[in-house]
């Protein structure tokens, strides 16, 4: 079969490979589509955190599996099932969580073997263009939920890659009025068609103290620092971003105005049925998204992390 091998740094080159053998409790997953995600341009350019090349990446994928009707979308957190976490149901925070396509085979390849309850069966009538959007909207979903945004909450999104456009798309579904801050045009425009109530190119432009909830969806101190001036006297901060591993934050204004602080790693099981769900009930638009053939993968990491203008999530077609 064909596969996307990352080799460290950006060099991705297009590999035959043998087919996985599924094993006791697992399942062929044929790969129709799979996006790249903001965390698969990590290691591309040289920031691979605890990848080890040589590595098949990609963690969002639908397709089918042999003898099997029907489409999947494929929920791509291994668990334990045993620790304190998988028995609250937070398997996101698994002690021993492990990733498709950061410890494991990825789906930048025509098949691959994950576990048989790994398999999320698409509703009719979902295409895949919008299924396959399921894995990165269940982020922000989950971090709205547990922000305990709600209708009346005003949340303020920081980064329009795509997962804040997705959390503009999700507070939108859920009546919740959001803003984001983008300085790139197109996406910003973008995020007013996925339903933002206002953008702004700079966080200098959002009032201080104007919102309830800000969700960084970069994290980075350029982002951090306006979405805690962001947010009112007791207000809260969700980092979900993974831009940088560390940097210096305003603390004792989160002190003195009792901000809450909070990081927020992936999504739980119901997290992820419920942004599929959301899909269906709520078309988002799809023409912001790019599809090009599993052979041109190498193209389409470069035209995101070159071209961010232009192309905001590619889509890779086995």
């Amino acid at each position: 079969m064909e596969a996307l091998v990352w080799h460290g740094g950006s060099e991705l080159s297009l590999e035959q490979l043998d087919e996985p053998a599924a094993g006791e409790g697992q399942a062929a997953f044929d790969v129709a589509l799979a996006g790249i995600c903001g965390s698969d341009l990590h290691p591309y350019r040289g920031h691979a955190g605890p990848r080890v090349p040589p590595l098949v990446l990609g963690h969002e994928a639908v397709g089918t599996t042999p003898g099997t009707e029907g489409r999947f979308v494929l929920f791509p957190i291994a668990s334990c099932g045993r620790c304190a976490a998988c028995r609250r149901g937070e398997v996101n925070l698994c002690e021993t969580r492990g990733l498709v396509g950061l410890d494991r085979q990825g789906v930048f390849a025509g098949r691959v073997a994950v576990g048989a309850d790994a398999l999320v069966p698409i509703p009719a009538g979902v295409p895949d263009g919008a299924a396959v959007l399921t894995e990165p909207l269940a982020t922000p979903l989950s971090a709205l939920r547990a922000a305990g945004a709600a209708p009346g909450v005003r949340v303020a999104v920081f980064g329009g890659g795509p997962i804040g456009l997705l959390t503009v798309y999700a507070c939108s579904a859920l009546g919740i009025e959001s803003e984001l801050v983008e300085p790139l045009e197109h996406r910003r425009e973008l995020a007013g068609q996925l339903g933002a109530a206002a953008v702004h190119a700079s966080g200098d432009d959002v009032a201080a103290g104007s919102f309830d909830l800000a969700v960084d969806a970069v994290g980075i101190e350029p982002t951090w620092a306006p979405a805690i001036r962001a947010v009112r006297m007791g207000g809260t901060v969700t980092i979900i971003g993974l831009g940088a591993a560390e940097g210096p934050m305003a603390v004792g204004d989160l002190v003195r105005r009792g901000i809450a602080l909070r990081g927020h790693y992936a999504y739980t099981r119901a997290d992820f049925e419920a942004a599929l769900a959301m899909l269906a009930e709520h078309p988002p638009p799809l023409g912001w998204l790019s599809t090009l053939p599993l052979r041109e993968g190498a193209e389409g990491f470069r035209r995101l992390v070159e071209e961010p203008g232009e192309n905001v999530k590619v889509l890779l077609a086995p």
